[in-house]
């Protein structure tokens, strides 16, 4: 429990105990379950992750777990969307330099997406959409939980080249790159090396920004 310490008409320090409500409880006990069921499914897969494990990765007990999520596919998708939001949020906060124009505007945003693509969140992400592949109804929910996102990307790319380059360039670049971040993310899922992605995605990258020197 957290304290505060305050100062007393006379000068005199005073801490005590600040008792959080009920509300910040339950948000901090979900955002733990939340961040122990990624990272259990993401280690172990869905299938060999209990609700159990879950809960006492947590601290907490699996009558806690059931107050926040009603079903085991409630909770999978409530972490489907807790990752989605923290890309959405790195997508969201990064915007070129002004002063970067041209091929290297291209270059700059093509960096950025590969960074995201390497990072634990994207790769949480696909490895719960392809673990759903066996539950029909789960996997429909998981992608159109997707769609969001995928149409916040290409709008992150477009807003970030717009009037830079032509129009064309824009979503031929924007496509080529979306398959990149899915092809070497689910790489990542089949234990490619890390040597071999990163060789990919450099190769990738030379191709693209000679794509669009040509074409300027």
């Amino acid at each position: 429990m957290a304290t505060r310490t305050t100062i007393e008409k006379n000068g005199t320090r005073k801490t005590g105990r600040i008792r959080r409500s009920q509300e910040e409880r339950s948000a901090t006990s979900r955002a733990g379950l939340l961040d122990s069921a990624i990272r259990l499914m993401r280690e172990r897969g869905i299938a060999a992750t209990s609700m159990s494990e879950i809960a006492a990765d947590a601290n907490l007990t699996r009558g806690a777990i059931q107050h926040h999520f009603s079903s085991r596919e409630e909770l999978i998708l409530a972490a489907v969307r807790e990752l989605d939001d923290r890309l959405s949020q790195a997508f969201e906060s990064y915007s070129v330099p002004d002063g970067v124009r041209g091929i290297d505007r291209v270059a700059a945003l093509f960096d950025q997406v590969t960074a995201l693509t390497v990072s634990p969140d994207a790769i949480a992400v696909y490895d719960l959409l392809s673990a759903s592949r066996g539950d029909p109804a789960l996997k429909d929910r998981t992608l159109e939980l997707q769609r969001p996102l995928t149409q916040q990307f290409r709008e992150f790319w477009r807003r970030n080249l717009d009037g830079h380059i032509p129009a064309p360039l824009i979503e031929t670049s924007l496509e080529i790159t979306l398959m990149m971040s899915e092809g070497a993310a689910m790489a990542q899922l089949l234990s490619q090396t890390s040597a071999a992605i990163d060789k990919t995605m450099a190769d990738t990258r030379i191709m693209l920004l000679e794509f669009v020197r040509v074409r300027l």
